[in-house]
């Protein structure tokens, strides 16, 4: 049977476990007793007979297990003007929102960072407000919401027609029906 790369019963090495060289010398160091790397480092940043020089070396390999790499770290934003913008408490507003700070930003008026920062605040905020209405399209659909259906106006009136008045029977106009002759009557 072939194993294709990647496929979970491949006979290859797990993702995060060390290869056999590795898993061999770490085995021999335990069974000899030695000490942890990160105890040893430890025990010569803490002891104050040890060279100054070796201390330091010693504590800044431990660094980045106790704090994380700079890199890691984003630097600190400083905002020179605040951009003043309404709360986005509708859809409408979010994106109004976005698009002033689009245009902001084409015109070289804010930092393209900071611009980019708060049209992702605001598309957060619209996804939102659209996820809201969608749920509240799904716990009451139309169907079982009291709809009142309001037709106001009419149509216009046809060119060519203005003059033309049609007939009434009973204040209301008709159709046709009311120049029908009349039905036979029979006594």
């Amino acid at each position: 049977m072939t194993f294709q790369p990647g496929h979970t019963l491949s006979p290859g090495r797990r993702l995060g476990s060390r290869n056999k060289r590795t898993a061999e010398i770490f085995h021999r160091l335990e069974n000899r007793g030695d000490l942890d790397p990160a105890d040893l480092l430890s025990s010569i940043v803490t002891n104050p007979q040890e060279q100054q020089e070796l201390r330091i070396q010693a504590a800044g390999l431990l660094m980045p297990y106790k704090y994380g790499k700079h890199g890691s770290i984003p630097p600190l934003r400083y905002i020179d003007e605040p951009v003043q913008l309404p709360e986005p408490l509708t859809i409408e507003q979010a994106t109004k929102n976005i698009a002033y700070i689009s245009n902001l930003k084409a015109q070289g008026l804010i930092d393209l960072d900071f611009a980019n920062s708060l049209i992702a605040d605001n598309t957060t905020i619209a996804n939102n407000l659209i996820a809201r209405e969608e749920l509240k399209f799904k716990l009451y659909p139309p169907e079982q919401q009291d709809q009142r259906i309001v037709i106001q106006g009419g149509l216009p009136v046809m060119p060519g027609l203005e003059g033309v008045v049609m007939p009434q029977l009973d204040g209301h106009a008709t159709n046709g029906h009311a120049l029908a002759p009349p039905a036979p009557q029979i006594e």
